[in-house]
């Protein structure tokens, strides 16, 4: 949905329904605020296109306010709902634990292997993308020069898993996006077991060699602070990303409850869609929990507030853009031609006040053929009559030329 010339690498985010927008905007903003100024780059360099992976049923007033707003395309996907093929764990004395089960559904509307769409976007050499729950403190565009030499296909970076470090959370990834790949992945999303039932345990399923790639593909903490950390070791440790917090690139909203809930008081947590799952005593225990990550939900309302005079901001110049396009520019008012008595009158005068300078130049010593030409530069004639200067004197006492 953008006119411009596609970038080779991006920046993207995903939606699947509408409600997700207030996370979107603040990412999409905290992204362009913290990417280089154009003058700072090299020759060789391009910023990222902004991008956000839309479904179908995404409202036109929620397209509106993403592009080209806050980013700088919008690509349409459709749907991919967990296959129900998918097992969330297996147990020899057990048997299977379907998908359908798993805590993924209540937060991912059945369609969390959507994001699989990246994958086939291969318009891009590299594609960094990021949770639309995250948040970006600083430039992330560095990313993409660390891992220029990888081949296409693969997954180039991602964070550890706060409790299984041997695993990747799915909430930040550096892709190369390749066609071959996203049909292997597609062909193998119904036979490979995942511990979650969603994307996430998916791609590690597919990736499980990931822990063994090399240094450079395990991104440190500060590319995916997870707020769920912060909100486990805030009791006993509760400095432990108030310090830290000013280096944190990007800051993952992954708890139950976003930040963009916690202020709606016409839908309390025991509406939330998460709360079926849920006892009210361990409901009650997250909203204690969660109201501690004061820290980092001021952060995000920080951007929030921000993104929204941005958005106000762009809207009135747009406004103000097609306002001028449309009023119509003033014609110049045409000059008002004389009349013919007025243009004879003219011309007399010109032709009296010519034969005066001429009969003074004569006076002054001049020929005949000087002085018509003195007199015709005097009055600005030289360009108008190629007639000669001793024809004119001929016609002026009624000679024959």
């Amino acid at each position: 949905m953008s006119i411009r010339p596609v970038r080779p690498i991006a920046i993207a985010t995903l939606i699947t329904n509408d409600d997700c927008l207030p996370g979107a905007q603040t990412l999409l903003y905290s992204l362009k605020k913290n990417l280089p100024s154009i003058n700072s780059l090299g020759p060789d360099d391009y910023l990222p296109e902004l991008i956000v992976l839309v479904t179908p049923n995404i409202s036109n007033s929620v397209r509106d306010t993403l592009h080209p707003a806050f980013c700088t395309r919008l690509v349409e996907v459709d749907h991919i709902v967990i296959p129900d093929t998918i097992m969330n764990a297996k147990d020899e004395n057990a048997g299977v634990k379907a998908a359908n089960e798993s805590h993924v559904l209540s937060r991912s509307d059945n369609c969390s292997f959507t994001k699989l769409h990246l994958f086939q976007q291969m318009v891009y050499s590299k594609i960094l993308y990021i949770d639309n729950d995250c948040l970006a403190q600083k430039d992330v565009s560095h990313l993409f020069k660390s891992y220029s030499g990888f081949p296409r296909g693969r997954l180039l970076a991602a964070a550890p898993e706060i409790f299984s470090p041997d695993k990747f959370d799915a909430g930040v990834l550096l892709i190369s996006p390749s066609r071959a790949l996203y049909e292997d992945l597609i062909a193998k999303a119904k036979s490979l077991i995942t511990n979650d039932g969603g994307a996430a345990g998916f791609l590690n399923a597919y990736f499980d060699d990931w822990h063994s790639y090399p240094a450079a593909s395990r991104l440190g903490l500060q590319y995916n602070a997870q707020s769920f950390m912060y909100q486990c070791s805030y009791e006993k440790r509760h400095k432990y990303l108030d310090i830290a917090v000013r280096d944190i690139i990007i800051i993952h909203y992954s708890s139950s409850l976003k930040p963009w809930q916690r202020g709606c008081e016409s839908k309390p947590l025991s509406l939330d869609i998460e709360s079926k799952f849920l006892t009210e005593e361990e409901a009650d225990n997250i909203a204690k929990i969660e109201s501690k990550s004061k820290t980092l939900d001021d952060i995000w309302d920080k951007y929030t507030k921000k993104s929204v005079i941005f958005q106000e901001n762009f809207e009135e110049e747009e406004k103000l853009k097609r306002k001028q396009k449309i009023i119509p520019q003033k014609k110049k008012a045409a000059p008002v031609q004389p009349s013919q008595s007025q243009r004879s009158s003219k011309k007399k005068k010109a032709s009296i006040d010519f034969n005066k300078r001429y009969k003074e130049l004569r006076k002054e010593g001049l020929d005949a053929k000087t002085a018509m030409k003195e007199a015709r530069a005097d009055f600005g004639m030289d360009k108008d009559d190629q007639i000669s200067a001793g024809k004119q004197v001929a016609q002026m006492f009624g000679m024959p030329m």
